[in-house]
């Protein structure tokens, strides 16, 4: 059974339509003794990724996938790693992407593929005066 409507699936892959570049979204779950919601997370990534010829979904095994574990710094499953045009773009997100975590899916996966930031000038003014290495993690919940 599909997440996603007829209705939804036609403004996403709208919304989607710019994307140049190719996107990988790697999937990183875990069979044996994994969650359900890792179930969830690979239905929602493939919904995604079949709006969009350029995405696609990637799946990694968090046990067998040391390396690649390793190199994307992924500690927990689910864990998806947004890639754009081969290149780690540092978004991660752990768990099932459904409710609000859902929209910021998509909007990763779309600048993943455009480049284009979209902030205002003087959000772009005060990162440039960034100058040391920064971790910022951002936690959803509707509670």
């Amino acid at each position: 059974m599909a997440l996603l409507s007829d209705a939804d699936r036609q403004t996403l892959t709208k919304h989607l339509a710019p994307i140049v570049k190719p996107v990988d979204l790697l999937l990183f779950t875990q069979t044996i003794g994994g969650t359900e919601s890792g179930l969830i997370a690979k239905q929602v990534a493939s919904e995604v990724a079949s709006l969009n010829d350029k995405i696609t979904v990637l799946e990694k095994s968090f046990v067998l996938d040391t390396e690649d574990r390793a190199k994307y710094g992924v500690d927990k499953v689910p864990a998806t790693v947004v890639l754009g045009d081969g290149a780690d773009t540092r978004i991660r997100f752990y768990g099932a992407n459904t409710g609000y975590e859902f929209v910021s899916l998509v909007e990763a996966v779309l600048l993943a593929g455009t480049g284009n930031l979209e902030l205002e000038p003087e959000t772009l003014t005060a990162l440039a005066a960034v100058d040391q290495p920064m971790h910022i993690q951002v936690f959803s919940t509707p509670t």
